[in-house]
């Protein structure tokens, strides 16, 4: 596999790199996060006598408008070239680092199924929870930034939401009937007030419980995206 680091030094107009700057999951924009989607930015740069980069501009992206740019504008700053100052030069980062296709799907849940007392505690800790929250459309609309793309763009993607994404209401049940089938597998009736012990193995039983597995909304949200527009094949493999 190449590497992130590897590649930044394959540039149009060839830099020096002191300290190339690492690309990380979290550095990616969420759209692309959320539906594994790799991509490439080009940006022109200067730096100075330190080798500090000065100035930089994106100057193309794809898959255009998902947000590669700004990320690729806040990482390149993390880096440090040996070269001659204020000589402009062209860089070619790469957001390679992500495994590219489908989520895999959940296993069937095979632990006990919950009775009314863990039902009710679970959905009274859920409406607790979600007092106020958004929607998925909503937090994707935001964290993906789609009021920031073309419209044309935009209102695709708001499309596919309201066909795909389940309401405010349907996504509180699937959660609560997550949380009473653990309540039953640990055999409690309430949710603990503070997190117990092994709370992240908690947390991940309840993705697992829930009678809905969102993998297949975000797999099918990633097949229309790369349909529509010019994803780029990633390196990385599992």
């Amino acid at each position: 596999m190449i590497t992130v680091l590897a590649t930044l030094a394959l540039l149009v107009e060839p830099a020096h790199w002191e300290t190339p700057p690492d690309v990380t999951r979290s550095d990616y924009p969420a759209l692309a996060r959320d539906l594994r989607i790799n991509g490439a930015v080009t940006l022109e740069c200067m730096n100075n006598e330190s080798g500090a980069l000065t100035r930089c501009a994106a100057v193309s992206a794809k898959p255009a408008d998902a947000g590669f740019q700004q990320a690729a504008l806040a990482i390149v700053f993390r880096g440090r070239v040996a070269q001659p100052p204020g000589v402009p030069f062209t860089i070619e980062l790469p957001f390679d680092i992500l495994t590219e296709g489908d989520e895999p799907l959940r296993q069937p849940w095979e632990g006990p199924e919950p009775g009314p007392e863990h039902i009710e505690a679970a959905r009274a800790f859920t409406d607790s929870f979600y007092s106020g929250s958004r929607s998925a459309t909503e937090r994707s609309i935001r964290d993906w930034k789609v009021v920031e793309m073309p419209p044309e763009k935009a209102a695709l993607l708001r499309g596919w939401m309201a066909e795909l994404y389940p309401d405010l209401e349907a996504e509180k049940a699937w959660q609560a009937a997550g949380i009473a089938r653990v309540l039953a597998l640990h055999g409690v009736d309430y949710l603990p007030t503070k997190k117990p012990i092994g709370w992240d193995v908690w947390y991940a039983q309840v993705s697992q419980a829930s009678p809905e597995d969102p993998a297949l909304i975000r797999n099918e949200m990633r097949r229309r995206y790369c349909a529509a527009f010019d994803c780029v094949s990633g390196l990385a493999v599992d």
